[in-house]
């Protein structure tokens, strides 16, 4: 009985509530100080939500896309370009030659080539033509932006003549007759992944 009292004098009835009672009056609640027990509960749960939320803003990210494929963004690495003179079809004042250029792509998707320029940089003849003293190459591609359609599959070279595509202008060094030069180009391209 010692805990029917207890329950009695702390305001707790076993027995229930009669049509003639009266209705309690509700308590003032209390501002309760959090134990540790319960910072620990609210620290895991407010640790969860933020985890899950970053799950979903990955999830978002990482899987774009139809059915069951997963996209994940890679890195993209620089081509390498050459241009060079057409040895076979050798450049004189006022002339005209073919440039090759050799495409190197790193990246492990393949890529399409869509217009080509002058790069930045000069002209240089072959090292044994430069000791010769041919200096002022004189040599120019001959538009300033060449529409192309190359395709450069993933992680090989690629080689391509642009028919024509140099001029060797009147103020050129005579040392230069003969010469192999090096020329600085500069490509357009977009990914040609399927």
């Amino acid at each position: 009985m010692a805990s029917a009292e207890r329950g009695a004098s702390a305001g707790i009835s076993s027995s229930p509530a009669s049509p003639g009672d009266p209705i309690p009056k509700a308590r003032k609640m209390r501002k309760g100080r959090l134990d540790r027990r319960g910072k620990m509960i609210l620290g895991v749960a407010a640790a969860t939500a933020v985890l899950a939320n970053a799950g979903a803003a990955w999830a978002y990210w990482a899987l774009q896309g139809d059915g069951g494929a997963v996209a994940v963004a890679g890195r993209a690495v620089e081509l390498k370009l050459q241009g060079r003179s057409d040895d076979s079809k050798q450049l004189f004042p006022g002339g005209t030659s073919n440039l090759t250029v050799t495409v190197t792509n790193q990246n492990d998707f393949p890529v399409k080539i869509t217009s080509l320029s002058p790069g930045s940089g000069t002209v240089t003849a072959d090292a044994q033509h430069r000791s010769e003293g041919c200096r002022n190459t004189g040599v120019v591609v001959v538009q300033a932006v060449i529409d192309v359609s190359w395709q450069v599959p993933k992680n090989t070279i690629g080689v391509f003549t642009v028919a024509n595509g140099l001029k060797m202008t009147n103020s050129s060094d005579s040392a230069c007759q003969g010469a192999t030069f090096t020329i600085p180009v500069r490509a357009v391209g977009v990914s040609d992944a399927t």
